[in-house]
């Protein structure tokens, strides 16, 4: 679980930059599934191709430069300031549900569109 923390907290540093057309069906706040997290997190992408995220109680500032794009049907969160090379990815489902897998225990992690 502190593995998939840190995981999140990368996150948070990390950027979205948006590369596709149709990007807009993507754009609103994507809640997990609390049950395999043990904790509700929260990642909202806006149409300027940032995003903030919110795990537990812990919410990205506006500090933190978060930008997403979307390619090979997956959205990819990357570390806008170029100080960070991690990434995240979140495999597309369908329009209104994606999935990771949390690197820790393996398990898969559901986002539904609020």
């Amino acid at each position: 679980m502190k593995k998939f923390v840190a995981m999140i907290m990368v996150a948070v540093m990390c950027c979205f930059m948006l590369t596709s057309c149709g990007d807009s069906k993507y754009v609103g706040a994507w809640k997990s599934d609390t049950e395999e997290t043990g904790m509700t997190m929260t990642i909202t992408l806006e149409k300027d191709h940032t995003a903030k995220m919110a795990l537990g109680n812990f919410e990205s500032g506006d500090e933190d430069k978060i930008e997403w794009e979307v390619k090979d049907k997956k959205i990819i969160l990357k570390d806008g300031t170029g100080e960070d090379d991690s990434t995240i990815e979140f495999d597309i489902v369908d329009s209104k549900t994606l999935s990771t897998t949390d690197i820790e225990s393996g398990k898969t992690v559901n986002f539904k569109k609020q």
